[in-house]
């Protein structure tokens, strides 16, 4: 065998121990099976049907609190429970990943903005964030934009669902945080619908129009920040855009899935929605607030179906412990969201979707004792969590009061909600969602 043959071998032998075999210092922590995790991938599984089938038995039959992930050459360690990944990402010595210099996601948001900072850079975008969101909920663009969803809804009839809440929560994003309506449920097929993902540039534009004219929404808010420049504000507003859009609309979906694959629990959020809507034809806080019942049905949505499945990976430069496992430096971590909403020993009934067990203290299901993170949890979770849910409860308690809804007949996803694969995008989004409406 000549020595180039054997320096080939030798590269490819490398190589194969490089991609696939469990490094030494990592050998100590229960992993998914490689095979396992590759015929998932080849298949094109879903990313919330990978957990289910292939991460939680070994949380949930075998009771390990961290696993191990091969995720295409790297080695992943995902969270599955609550209490170590709370205090792991609550600490500071974990710190996050930033994405490959080359991807697109540079293009698309810039580099300057909460998402993909760290340390100080990353505490002045956080604040300034932060800040913008505490204005008041945005009540009246979830209520406008309902209102246009109805112009086309109509008297009803058979809708793709999962298109509507893309164009329906880009609208409310477009109102809340621009102060820009975009008309997306009215003009689907307008330039800014169509081209969404390629007219990040033009959020410039209105950027600079709001600094003559500021108004109620959070780019306003942004603006008046000192120690933003024109970029960070671009770039943050971009960012909240790419985040925030379709895990919203993913959430939308889920929501009205379950309701009308649950008639009855349908019924009974209709029935507190009307009790407090009454005749109005508006909403406010206040009103959202008296609808305890339809904030459950939002969280056990989240807990289901979550938008997304996990948090960016972070590591340490130092060793660490997660629980009982010694943790080497350079080690990438990620808290697995969709794992920790369906561990056996915390839901009871973990795949049935029961928004009783949010109203339930003293029963076993107090949420008190639920550990639920649909955002994330620590120092880097959602700064616009309360912008989400109020867009939902919002949402919701509108539909409610004017719309009844079904799965059409045959649905795939009659007996489970079926995701789209999510490979690189780590979301939960439902695929071909037909919902016929019914006008009340």
């Amino acid at each position: 065998m000549t020595i180039p043959i054997l320096l080939l071998l030798g590269t490819l032998a490398w190589g194969f121990r490089k991609l696939f075999i469990v490094p030494s210092n990592l050998a100590h922590i229960p992993r998914v099976s490689i095979l396992s995790l590759l015929w998932s991938y080849i298949s094109k599984e879903p990313e919330s049907e990978r957990i289910q089938r292939l991460f939680l038995p070994l949380a949930n039959e075998s009771g390990h609190p961290i696993i191990l992930v091969w995720t295409f050459g790297l080695w992943i360690i995902h969270v599955l429970d609550f209490k170590i990944g709370e205090t792991a990402l609550r600490d500071r010595r974990w710190v996050r990943q930033l994405p490959p210099q080359d991807l697109l996601i540079w293009r698309l948001v810039g580099r300057s903005n909460l998402a993909f900072t760290i340390g100080e850079t990353w505490r002045k975008h956080s604040k300034a964030v932060t800040t913008a969101f505490q204005g008041p909920p945005p009540i009246e663009s979830i209520v406008r934009s309902s209102k246009e969803l109805f112009t086309v809804l109509g008297e009803g009839g058979t809708f793709k669902w999962n298109d509507l809440t893309l164009r329906v929560t880009l609208d409310i994003l477009g109102d809340a945080i621009l102060g820009h309506q975009f008309k997306a449920v009215l003009q689907p097929h307008s330039p800014f619908v169509n081209g969404y993902h390629d007219t990040m540039e033009s959020f410039g534009q209105l950027i600079r129009e709001k600094e003559k004219k500021k108004g109620p929404d959070v780019i306003s808010r942004m603006l008046e920040c000192e120690d933003l420049t024109f970029d960070d504000v671009l770039d943050n507003v971009s960012v909240l855009f790419v985040a925030g859009h379709d895990t919203a609309a993913g959430a939308l979906s889920s929501l009205i899935y379950y309701l009308a694959k649950y008639p009855t629990y349908q019924n009974q959020a209709r029935d507190e929605a009307k009790k407090v809507i009454q005749n109005s034809d508006t909403l406010d806080q206040e009103m959202l607030t008296k609808m305890p019942f339809g904030l459950a049905c939002v969280q056990e949505t989240m807990r289901m179906n979550n938008s997304s499945n996990f948090t960016l990976p972070r590591e340490a430069d130092t060793p660490m412990m997660l629980g009982k496992y010694h943790i080497p430096p350079k080690t990438m971590m990620c808290f697995n969201i969709s794992g920790i909403h369906h561990l056996e020993n915390t839901w009871r009934d973990h795949n049935t979707y029961n928004p009783t067990r949010f109203l339930s203290p003293g029963s076993g299901d107090d949420k008190s004792s639920f550990p639920i993170a649909p955002f994330g949890l620590g120092l880097r979770q959602c700064p616009a969590r309360h912008f989400a849910m109020w867009e939902l409860r919002g949402i919701l308690a509108m539909l409610l009061v004017n719309y009844r809804w079904r799965l059409v007949e045959g649905s795939i996803h009659s007996e489970v909600v079926q995701n789209g694969f999510s490979f690189g995008t780590n979301l939960n989004l439902p695929r071909d969602l037909d919902i016929v409406f019914e006008k009340l």
